[in-house]
């Protein structure tokens, strides 16, 4: 037990050593830290772009069944008989001369 008490005090002892102001251990770890950071981006990113390679994440799935219209038939329907009309009219127009009526008899 007493073993087991001065394992405890000496961990406690070492954190508050560590929190006792020193520049060059605190560097020191901060540089650990980042390294220790770094590497493991860096190993996910590889493993993101094994699993983007294999197409096992990321993949777009494709649904094969048949998407509803977002026209309603009848309305379309409507205007483009009403376009046809329009386009009727100005052949007539092209085509045939306007009587016009003097305006001083």
């Amino acid at each position: 037990m007493n073993n087991f008490s001065l394992k405890i005090k000496n961990k406690l002892k070492l954190i508050s050593d560590f929190l006792k102001i020193n520049p060059h251990r605190h560097w020191i770890f901060l540089l650990y830290v980042f390294f220790v950071l770094n590497i493991i981006l860096i190993i996910f990113s590889l493993y993101l772009l094994y699993e983007i390679k294999n197409e096992q994440i990321f993949q777009i799935k494709i649904d094969k069944q048949i998407k509803q219209t977002l026209l309603k038939d009848d309305l379309l329907k409507k205007v483009t008989d009403l376009y046809d009309a329009k386009a009727k009219i100005e052949q007539e127009i092209k085509n045939k001369p306007f009587l016009y009526s003097d305006p001083s008899f």
